[in-house]
């Protein structure tokens, strides 16, 4: 296999777009790809496949802004080109914002992301609820236990307080919370809906579809980067 460019992308999945599966969004990603005539890359063996490779899943109903996927081609080709090529042949709601050439060494955005900021619209059962206290008494527990749901395995029962990085409110019923995502430690946006839920009777549980993946990042110390970064990236 050659590979002569390895591509790093920034999309966002919006509304119209958004009850498709993960694996509905690859096929649409590699369709856009062959329609635009992209020199792509593709695997060796009896059914080869476009290499292609996506951040961590957004969750079915799920709006993301600031996805994330590696794509390797057989020739160079200008990144402005390459955005707008694809960006012709993809249906509405899904679009590449950015993108970089990256080394073809580079770690996996899997082995690289390791933060997710979800802003979640919070659904309360009563009026005029003090929502700075009630987050920070939520903040306040030591732990904080949800049953972790697991298909193959059998569910488990999980703290995930030590996973929350921050929280904070950013405008009325809408709070933002930052959490560990990666392949060693992941917080999923429903365990933070069970456990509020859970937490006070005011709070309903928030579905999936009342949540945006605000973005995904490299968490370096106490700093984001984005995983187009220089200092992720390594240009």
């Amino acid at each position: 296999m050659v590979i002569a460019m390895l591509i790093r992308a920034e999309f966002e999945k919006l509304e119209e777009i958004k009850y498709i599966s993960h694996l509905e969004l690859m096929t649409t990603f590699r369709r856009a790809f062959r329609r635009a005539k992209l020199p792509l890359a593709y695997s060796k063996g009896f059914n080869p496949h476009i290499q292609l490779a996506l951040a961590q899943p957004l969750k079915v109903g799920m709006v993301g802004w600031k996805e994330y996927f590696d794509l390797q081609l057989n020739q160079e080709m200008e990144i402005k080109d390459f955005i707008s090529l694809v960006n012709q042949e993809l249906p509405p709601g899904l679009k590449i914002n950015k993108a970089v050439s990256i080394a073809e060494d580079s770690k996996a955005l899997m082995a690289t992301i390791n933060t997710a900021r979800y802003i979640f619209s919070m659904v309360f059962k009563q009026e005029n609820i003090a929502e700075e206290d009630l987050l920070n008494r939520f903040l306040a527990e030591e732990e904080i236990r949800v049953r972790r749901e697991r298909v193959k395995k059998g569910d488990i029962e999980i703290n995930i307080r030590p996973m929350i990085q921050r929280a904070q409110i950013i405008g009325p019923g809408k709070w933002l919370f930052q959490v560990e995502s990666g392949s060693e430690r992941n917080l999923r946006p429903e365990e933070i809906s069970r456990a509020l839920a859970d937490f006070s009777p005011d709070v309903a549980y928030v579905p999936i579809v009342n949540i945006v993946r605000e973005g995904l990042y490299v968490k370096v110390k106490e700093e984001l980067y984005s995983p187009l970064d220089e200092k992720i990236v390594g240009r």
